[in-house]
Formats: C-alpha cells, structure tokens, sequence
C-alpha cells in the first residue's frame, strides 16, 4: 500500500511517499504518521497530452 508521511518518522519526512506492507501502513495511519495515497489511474488517450499543456 502506498502512503504519504504527514509527519516526520524514523528517516521519512513530511510529504515522503513509500510503499508499505498492508499492515504495516494500516497502522502508521491509525497512529496519524501517514495518509493513504490515492491509486493510480492509466491516462486514457490524449489526456496527459492535455495535462501538460
């Protein structure tokens, strides 16, 4: 599961990203430290030409 650190922990920083085991990332967002990050979606065609101007 991918998370967000919203405050500092151990050797992450506020905003860090990484990708945790399920319950190891459950946990540090029930103690608060992390938020769940969305999932990715594939671009449909012609949509990251779009977003990028």
């Amino acid at each position: 599961m991918k998370i967000r650190f919203v405050k500092a922990y151990k050797s992450y920083a506020v905003g860090d990203a990484d990708v945790f085991p399920e319950a190891e990332a459950k946990a540090l967002i029930g103690i608060g430290l992390a938020e769940e990050m969305p999932a990715e979606k594939p671009a449909l065609k012609g949509e990251k030409a779009v977003a990028a101007k």
